[in-house]
């Protein structure tokens, strides 16, 4: 294997949310830098597909079905990395979900649905692998979030608090867990031009003439973005890195 796509070789990852978009992407850059990885999601046939597209390109993969929300689902996504692989080295809470709505219109449905997922199950995700990340293999805990959490917009309330309660887990767990080796980082993303979650908000406006001239980079965020951030969190290079919240936004925030 080429020495620059070894990075991650020998490590064990999970990845939430990684049937398409986003977890998708990272977890086939994981297995391009060959870590063994288990992928997790709710529709089966979007799994198995990209397992079977990580395992043709040469990596080791294996698809946990299930609602994450639910703990039989998290205990056989870490049954899955420990039997499957020998252990888990790095988390990245990547599932979500979103819906936009100003406050006085937001459903209560709604709002149960996106703070159960984005942080309630984020959270005892990464109870549940604890007891391994915790082995003294120098483990990483990557929470993806949003630069909604530190700069918003109308209509997204929800969501947007549900990742700031994420943020503020990840320099928590940084403060709890980073004496015992453990690297707990955020990546905070701005709009990602391919992520099939943001195509809604893109869809309702100008991106050339309304964002991109806010924009230092002059371009949106992409998924490869966020992979190549998220090997960096993973790989031996970040380790000195503890509870940073990793800005995705070209420069916006600048």
């Amino acid at each position: 294997m080429n020495a620059q796509l070894s990075r991650l070789v020998g490590k064990v990852a999970v990845v939430t949310g990684s049937t398409s978009g986003i977890g998708e992407t990272i977890a086939r850059a994981f297995a391009q830098e060959g870590a063994m990885v288990v992928l997790t999601g709710r529709r089966a046939d979007l799994g198995e597909r990209a397992m079977e597209q990580i395992i043709d390109d040469g990596g080791q993969a294996v698809f946990v079905p299930g609602d994450l929300t639910r703990s039989e689902t998290r205990q056989a996504v870490v049954s899955a990395a420990v039997k499957r692989f020998g252990g888990l080295d790095i988390l990245v809470n990547n599932a979500a979900v979103a819906s936009f709505a100003m406050t006085d219109d937001a459903g209560e449905d709604d709002f149960d649905r996106m703070v159960t997922l984005n942080y309630k199950a984020a959270y005892f995700m990464t109870q549940a692998a604890l007891p391994h990340l915790l082995s003294g293999r120098g483990s990483k805990i990557i929470n993806i979030g949003t630069l909604g959490a530190v700069k918003s917009w109308p209509g997204a309330s929800v969501y947007n608090s549900s990742k700031a309660a994420l943020e503020s887990l990840t320099r928590t767990w940084a403060t709890e867990y980073g004496p015992h080796g453990v690297g707990v980082n955020m990546i905070s993303p701005g709009m990602v031009a391919d992520a099939p979650m943001s195509q809604p908000v893109l869809a309702r406006m100008d991106v050339d003439a309304q964002v991109l001239p806010s924009v230092p980079a002059r371009r949106l965020c992409t998924m490869d973005d966020i992979s190549a951030a998220a090997l960096f969190l993973a790989c031996a290079d970040s380790d000195y890195l503890h509870g940073v919240r990793l800005p995705l936004d070209g420069g916006l925030t600048a």
